[in-house]
């Protein structure tokens, strides 16, 4: 009966819940859009794109030309454009967006003229957004050397990589610059490791921004606040080229002693030390019913040793001998070179985006580039676009644990009413974003409702069922007596055996000791 009602209850509230109409809605609860002012994103991109080399909205049907996905097969992901899960008060908002989990992605864009950051240094900033919960994910971008987009792939060199990583140990801010090294003919990665940021990865929109000085002076910003500054120099950033090196040649010396303690020779372990923690217990006796051929050879227990004084350490004394940790000399780096420079940058020709991701639906957008001096027209840019729908990923966050705090207070009628309209509300965005997958899954539910109501209906008297279920369970105690009784039988007739055979090794040993 119990079950039965319980079936009912879950009926009625899917069916409340694929039925419940706009109309069911509290208005005090939901964020009345209209009357907040709407932006058109690509006319602030028109607005603002001559203060910027490279300006990405991905607000017009062109940057699905820009954007080419590489050739490389390693990159299996798929890239779509298309709008945020939720936006509030930007028209035409769409970010590039990576779909699969368990995948790399590789897309990247070319500029039509290059950058050249040794003038007037750098400025970066993109907006991302983690559409799902972050298990191993980045979103870093990366700043290219000259590149054909279409041969992308994770060999190539790059001038800078900047953003989010969360995977494993790694959480943080990853700002790397790339340095040619004219010694070696090769780029040299120096990667910010002092007070590098964290990243936050939640599902809400974040700005991430960075900002390098042709004098060596950097910023690293997260929301447009800034969360890390200081030089390029051996305090903020490793990969540097050491002055010296050990020298291969020098080999360290056989008469080498670097032992700085040696035990006291004069000095030896007291006679009437005891150090066996554990002796056999002399006091235990061989079990009568111990079988050696069964059970194998008897050894006394062991127990604790009541004359144990502790484990003997040998003191130890000053090596007289002791020259100290050996060392190779030091030699001149053939590979070191002093960078004088090393804010500034080598030239840009474009940016890519090659990642493997564990968190599908990661959005791109508002993506900008240019010299150092655009940090406040940036910033105002994202203040319009970023900062809105920011503002309304908190509204709508707050709204949710408003809602979870009063479905906590209310009685079940209103815990019951908050469970139909914070699914109808989840269902009703499932089926903006995933269209096929909810009309299936609504489906399943209506007809695993109508199952349920027909069940009900066709229920059959308990009566029968209930004698049939006493018969069975006293079956099933009778077949367990009758189990007990066998193991008892089996328990016995071991016991006997092993009586037997005691005897009969007792007689064998009897009959050797007489003819002796």
């Amino acid at each position: 009966m119990k079950l039965n009602l319980i079936s009912l209850l879950l009926a009625l509230l899917v069916l409340g819940t694929l039925i419940y109409g706009e109309e069911g809605l509290n208005t005090e609860q939901e964020i009345n859009i209209e009357e907040e002012k709407v932006i058109d994103h690509a006319a602030i991109t028109k607005e603002y794109s001559p203060y910027f080399h490279f300006l990405e909205s991905f607000s017009d049907d062109s940057s699905k030309e820009r954007w080419i996905e590489s050739s490389d097969s390693k990159f299996q992901g798929e890239w779509k454009f298309e709008e945020s899960q939720e936006s509030c008060g930007i028209a035409n908002d769409i970010g590039l967006v990576l779909q699969d989990e368990a995948k790399h992605h590789g897309i990247s864009t070319k500029f039509e003229k290059h950058f050249e950051p040794s003038k007037e240094g750098l400025f970066f900033q993109y907006e991302v957004r983690f559409q799902e919960p972050v298990s191993c994910s980045g979103a870093y971008m990366k700043l290219l050397p000259d590149f054909e987009p279409i041969n992308l792939n994770g060999d190539l060199h790059y001038v800078v990589m900047f953003g989010p990583d969360k995977c494993g140990e790694t959480n943080k801010v990853h700002l790397i610059i790339k340095r040619f090294n004219p010694k070696t003919e090769e780029w040299e990665e120096r990667a910010l490791v002092k007070d590098s940021p964290t990243p936050i990865m939640d599902t809400s929109s974040h700005v991430y921004s960075f900002l390098v000085n042709t004098d060596g002076t950097f910023k690293v910003f997260v929301d447009l606040e800034v969360v890390t500054e200081g030089a390029i120099d051996k305090e903020f950033f490793d990969g540097w080229q050491p002055e010296t090196i050990d020298d291969p040649e020098d080999e360290k010396p056989e008469d080498w002693v670097d032992e700085a303690k040696i035990p006291d020779p004069e000095v030896t372990k007291p006679e009437d030390w005891i150090d066996e923690e554990f002796v056999p217990n002399e006091k235990a006796e061989e079990p009568e019913d111990w079988d050696e051929d069964e059970d194998g050879e008897w050894e006394r227990p062991m127990i604790k040793n009541p004359e144990f004084t502790g484990k003997w350490n040998h003191p130890m004394i000053d090596n007289p001998e002791y020259k100290g940790e050996w060392a190779p000399k030091q030699i001149p780096n053939p590979d070191y070179y002093l960078d004088e420079t090393p804010g500034v940058l080598n030239d840009i020709y474009g940016m890519g985006l090659e990642l493997w991701i564990m968190s599908p639906k990661i959005l791109f957008d508002n993506i900008i580039l240019g010299k150092a001096q655009i940090q406040e027209q940036a910033f105002e840019y994202a203040q319009k676009t970023w900062g809105k729908k920011f503002k309304f990923q908190e509204i709508e966050r707050e709204r949710m644990e408003k809602e979870r705090a009063a479905m906590l207070k209310g009685g079940f009628v209103d815990r019951v009413r908050d469970f139909v309209l914070n699914a109808r509300y989840t269902m009703q965005h499932l089926f903006q974003q995933y269209p096929i997958p909810s009309i299936a899954t609504s489906a399943i539910l209506l007809l695993t409702t109508i199952w349920v109501f027909y069940k009900l209906l066709r229920k059959k008297p308990q009566t029968q069922t209930n004698t049939q279920n006493t018969e069975k369970i006293s079956d099933n105690d009778d077949k367990e007596k009758e189990k007990e009784k066998e193991e008892e039988e089996k328990k016995k007739k071991k016991k006997k055996k092993k009586k037997k055979k005691k005897k009969k090794k007792k007689k064998k040993k009897n009959n050797n000791n007489n003819n002796k």
